[in-house]
């Protein structure tokens, strides 16, 4: 609800119309889940609350900052995971409960700040988040730098066209082949892109492409010239987009 609401004040602010989105709704419940993990059996429900409202403020800003920084994060898992994990590891050094302490672990030697505690137990949760950030950090840096270098690290611009079930998977979608023609030939996609050039001098009544027959192969019903044409201007835009962006 804090994310949800805190992105349509924003976007009223910014394009003068607010929209609830259900995606910052969701992820921002993620958010608050994850947030609340670490201190779920030491702090009080009010302060549980206030842990997944800030968590919700979190995501939307950081959610934002990736986007305003260009990194591809399509799935918002930085800001769900990495950045409210974050916030919960701390929050525990600030909303620790004496009473839930002792239930937990049998005695207390420090709770949270802003239960009177002298900052002890703070310290050691953000020592914990130093120490987790470093060694993912050691370990997955020359990792991903090795992919990078490779070539590996992320997919090529003709394969992000076709699509990564394809391209990736040798998967197809056989519902393709009962719809209209771009859905038709979407899992054919790479043969459209070599046949982009090449189509030329074709007659009405003819089919494009030529239709093989294979065993354990379903035949493409035939689609007229002028139909093909459709989907190849739509798919020369599909790419010279693409690479435009890029």
């Amino acid at each position: 609800v804090a994310a949800m609401s805190a992105n349509y004040i924003y976007d009223e602010r910014k394009t003068g119309e607010g929209t609830f989105s259900l995606t910052y709704a969701m992820n921002g419940t993620l958010g608050g889940l994850v947030s609340i993990t670490g201190a779920c059996g030491l702090v009080e429900p009010w302060a549980a609350v206030v842990i997944g409202f800030v968590a919700g403020l979190l995501y939307l800003a950081m959610s934002k900052l990736l986007v305003r920084m260009r990194i591809d994060d399509a799935v918002d898992a930085v800001p769900v995971h990495m950045t409210n994990g974050i916030w919960g590891t701390i929050a525990t050094g600030l909303f620790a409960n004496s009473k839930r302490i002792k239930l937990a672990y049998g005695k207390v030697n420090d709770v949270g700040v802003f239960m009177g505690g002298d900052g002890a137990l703070l310290g050691c949760q953000c020592c914990g988040v130093l120490f987790v950030v470093g060694w993912v950090t050691l370990i997955m840096f020359p990792f991903f730098c090795v992919l990078n270098y490779m070539g590996w690290f992320r997919a090529s611009a003709s394969d992000e066209v076709e699509g990564l079930d394809s391209s990736y998977h040798c998967s197809t979608l056989q519902l393709n082949t009962q719809v209209g023609p771009a859905a038709r030939y979407g899992k054919n996609n790479q043969q459209l892109r070599r046949s982009l050039d090449t189509m030329e001098g074709v007659e009405e009544n003819d089919t494009f492409p030529p239709q093989h027959h294979h065993i354990g192969h379903t035949p493409m019903p035939p689609t007229s010239p002028r139909e093909y044409e459709f989907e190849r201007t739509d798919a020369a835009k599909i790419i010279s987009m693409t690479s435009a962006s890029l």
